[in-house]
């Protein structure tokens, strides 16, 4: 088989792939999702605390891509190379599985605002068909080799932000201060009226915040197709900064325009901006087309990191050794394939509206482990940052970094945290069939986590745990 010649990615491409993975559809409706959980200035503290998070983590990203170039993964190798082959398989198998999750969440939204659009909406099989058509189509061009894909990526992620720019230019001219700022707001939550401390709407609101950066390390899983390493940190914090003004202005713009109790019940938010412009009732038109180029904006980068960190974990020895096996385009086909038909598995959601209890909890649950990963990524640039003597200020952006990543995780729920023990134990099997053996401490983790897993699904079944 002839191979193709590789072309790699540039920094413009790292850093559309970035912000393309991160803005998917969440942003469209968080004016609704932050209105619901904390009050506007409340919802701003919470963005700037965030955001310290998140750069934090970035700059740790940042600081590995420069000080050990070699290491290939991004969150797998950093968690194998900091704790160890199986702690950096369970890095790897939280991340993928969230990913896949991600994908599947994103097509039903897709199809769930389509529908909103057709004067004769799409039955369940027309959706599910129409889901499937999609999952392949994005396989053969994920086939042809990441640096198409990327320019296409770069493509839609330019033309999915213009409806944002679009709705920041006009939230700016109607923006009303005493609109925003709403009395009572650090003791009484507005959009519902019950009581609520300061302290649990941040809470509240930042659960919301760090799912809007999931997909913030996606130069450094694909850093083995930078044409530099050394611009794939710097990707990182580009992307952060824009990603971050994007939200907030998006976010929080809304709630000096729109009274809480109407923007709380608002099912297009962006879209109630717009309309009460010179544009009017074309405002909804313009922002459900902008959100179905969102979502597939971002399907399609998760379509190249996806597959690319299982290639990456298999050539480790942590995957199965078909894994590894890559195509004429140096694309990870075997990985790829198997990574649609399990979402092609899932996508039976589509079919089953009964099933979509069980799947946003299992989505959560993915998404929970995402974070485990990056606490495990900063807890290893900790742990070197000590290990080689860094400087004082890489060692406070690290504990930073790792405080907020356990913060996060019990921000979103201790139910959560616990009952992602069952993912995990999930990729045991699967680990052992790549690599049998394992060392005393890897056994001992892994046997905690079957119990855990275990117990939790226990406790599940008899309500102990409640989502």
């Amino acid at each position: 088989m002839i191979k193709v010649k590789e072309k790699k990615l540039n920094l413009f491409l790292l850093i559309t792939l970035i912000v393309g993975t991160i803005i998917g559809g969440g942003i469209f409706n968080s004016p609704t999702d932050l209105i619901l959980k904390a009050n506007p200035l409340a919802a701003f503290i919470a963005w700037l605390i965030g955001g310290v998070g998140i750069l934090m983590l970035a700059l740790v990203f940042y600081k590995l891509t420069i000080v050990k170039p070699d290491l290939n993964g991004g969150i797998y190798t950093y968690a194998k190379e900091g704790f160890g082959n199986y702690v950096g398989f369970n890095s790897f198998w939280g991340y993928w599985l969230g990913a896949i999750f991600g994908n599947i969440a994103f097509i039903s939204l897709f199809f769930k605002t389509l529908n909103s659009m057709l004067p004769y909406p799409l039955s369940p099989l027309g959706c599910f068909i129409g889901g499937s058509i999609i999952l392949w189509v994005y396989t053969w061009i994920g086939w042809r080799g990441v640096r198409k894909v990327s320019i296409l990526n770069a493509v839609i992620t330019i033309t999915k932000v213009l409806p944002l720019i679009l709705v920041i230019i006009i939230g700016i001219v109607l923006f009303q201060p005493h609109v925003f700022s709403v009395p009572q707001w650090s003791h009484v939550l507005v959009s519902t009226g019950r009581p609520e401390s300061l302290s649990h709407q941040i809470g509240q609101a930042m659960s919301t915040i760090v799912w809007c950066f999931v997909g913030i390390e996606a130069a450094v899983s694909m850093s083995r197709r930078a044409k530099k390493h050394s611009e794939v940190g710097l990707a990182t914090v580009i992307s952060f900064v824009i990603v971050w003004c994007l939200y907030v202005l998006v976010s929080l713009l809304p709630m000096g325009i729109i009274p809480a109790h109407e923007l709380s019940t608002s099912s297009v938010p962006l879209a109630t901006v717009l309309s009460k412009s010179v544009i009017g009732i074309w405002g909804a038109l313009i922002i459900k087309v902008g959100l179905l180029i969102s979502l597939l904006g971002a399907l399609l980068s998760w379509f190249m990191i996806g597959p690319e960190i299982a290639y990456v974990t298999s050539m480790d020895g942590a995957m199965p050794k078909p894994f590894r096996e890559v195509n004429r385009h140096n694309v990870p086909g075997f990985a790829l394939i198997v990574y649609t038909l399990i979402m092609q598995v899932i996508l039976i959601v589509l079919l089953l509206p009964q099933l979509q209890t069980a799947y946003t909890i299992a989505y959560t649950l993915a998404t929970t482990t995402t974070l485990v990963a990056y606490l495990l990524s900063s807890l290893y640039g900790l742990k070197l940052a000590f290990k080689e003597s860094y400087s004082a200020g890489f060692k406070l952006v690290a504990l930073v970094a790792s405080a907020y990543a356990i913060y996060t995780l019990f921000a979103t729920g201790i139910e959560y945290a616990f009952a992602s023990a069952i993912i995990f134990a999930l990729g045991i099997p699967v680990y052992l069939l790549a690599a049998p053996k394992m060392r005393r401490f890897e056994k001992a983790i892994a046997l905690v986590i079957g119990v855990a897993g275990i117990l939790a699904i226990v406790m599940i079944i008899r309500g102990g745990i409640n989502f």
